[in-house]
């Protein structure tokens, strides 16, 4: 099978999308499939190993980690009208992913999306009404959504949402895939001797993009106070993006910048050792589908405390393989379930375990056969219908 697949973000930049986008391409071309990747270019201009990536030409963007692709491609063009495609699979309803769906149309081809993200959290970030902008992007994803042959997502809450929004076609569960064997037991005391901290501090930890829907300035609010009864608590943040910045500034304002590690952006294949230097991974995010981060936490067996909001309290189960407080009770009630697992080391060892077990279903393999799956039914349901036309 020959698939082409478009996405806004890919390596080497690091996040959620990427990653997912990455594993499912080595676990497709291990099974003996044809992935080709269509994508912006990165923001340094490494160059791709991989010749079956092609590069949008690309401009940086206000408010955004990556870069914006341009909507036209010469070369892109000509690999499209060259290759003979089975399939396009698109991650994004904006920007590549409406390259994506022309291609598809163009090709009459199936197209499968997934929605990764609720796109309404980022209206902050465009200088109009908010309320303007959230109106304008459940309309836009809706009507992509319905232009395909199928959508996937990761987790029940966005599948609830996208119906709510208008979107009829057929939405099925895809867990993200995870590689987990990096994870099963990995060593982070050389990523702790890296920033000066040994065996005997408890590491609370975040991993992921620092940007505002993250939330960071709650978990820096709650980490200052659990800081004040627990003065060895020191905070590592691997990741990077536009709110680092500020979160410094606040860190420093908080009177906590020296127990505050920005790690910044991290090659994938490092991120099981900084997981595993981290004894438990804290968030406040409001909105996420299935983060990748919390899943290769959960698989390192490091238990997650967050705030219940889609996404997590789709993943935790509160007491069994997390931790959830209320989005009321703000930095306090996250603060006060860390102290709880910071005081507690049975529980933090039983809440690890647990998730460890838990996140197994996650597996890249799984995930990759059930893709497998959706796209042969897609494939035959698109034959059809274009043999009765």
């Amino acid at each position: 099978m020959k698939i082409a697949v478009f996405t806004n973000t890919y390596l080497p930049l690091v996040n959620g999308v990427a990653n997912v986008v990455e594993a499912y391409r080595k676990s497709l071309c291990d099974l003996g499939h044809e992935v080709h990747i269509f994508t912006s270019r990165p923001c340094d201009d490494r160059l791709d190993a991989d010749n079956r990536v092609y590069r949008f030409p690309s401009i940086e963007a206000p408010n955004l980690d990556y870069h914006v692709a341009m909507p036209f491609s010469v070369p892109i063009v000509r690999a499209l009208q060259r290759i003979k495609f089975d399939l396009v699979h698109t991650h994004h309803p904006l920007w590549v992913g409406v390259w994506g769906m022309w291609y598809a149309s163009w090709a009459k081809l199936p197209l499968v999306t997934t929605i990764h993200t609720e796109y309404q959290v980022f209206a902050d970030a465009v200088p109009l009404p908010a309320s303007m902008v959230e109106d304008y992007l459940t309309k836009r994803v809706a009507k992509y959504c319905n232009k395909c042959d199928l959508i996937t997502t990761p987790v029940e809450s966005m599948r609830e949402k996208l119906s709510t929004a208008g979107v009829t076609k057929a939405i099925e569960l895809l867990p993200n895939p995870a590689e987990l064997s990096p994870f099963e037991n990995p060593d982070g005391t050389a990523a702790r001797a890296r920033i000066g901290l040994g065996p005997d501090h408890t590491v609370l930890g975040f991993v992921g993009r620092l940007s505002p829907e993250k939330n960071l300035e709650c978990v820096l609010e709650a980490v200052k106070i659990v800081m004040q009864r627990h003065p060895d608590c020191h905070l590592l943040l691997v990741g990077d993006g536009a709110a680092r910045p500020a979160l410094a500034e606040m860190a420093a304002s908080l009177g906590i910048a020296e127990r505050i590690h920005f790690v910044g952006e991290t090659a994938h294949q490092e991120i099981p050792q900084w997981q595993a230097a981290i004894d438990i991974f804290v968030t406040a995010s409001l909105s996420e589908t299935q983060p990748l981060a919390y899943t290769e936490a959960m698989a390192v067996g490091t238990p997650v405390v967050a705030v219940s909001a889609p996404g997590s309290a789709d993943m935790l189960q509160h007491l069994h393989n997390g931790m959830l407080t209320a989005p009321a009770e703000g930095a306090q009630g996250l603060a006060e379930a860390v102290n709880t697992l910071v005081e507690d080391r049975q529980l933090r060892a039983r809440l690890g375990q647990q998730a460890r077990q838990w996140v197994r279903r996650y597996e890249v393999s799984a995930a990759t056969e059930r893709l497998l799956m959706f796209y042969e039914r897609v494939m035959a349901e698109h034959k059809t219908k274009h043999e009765q036309q």
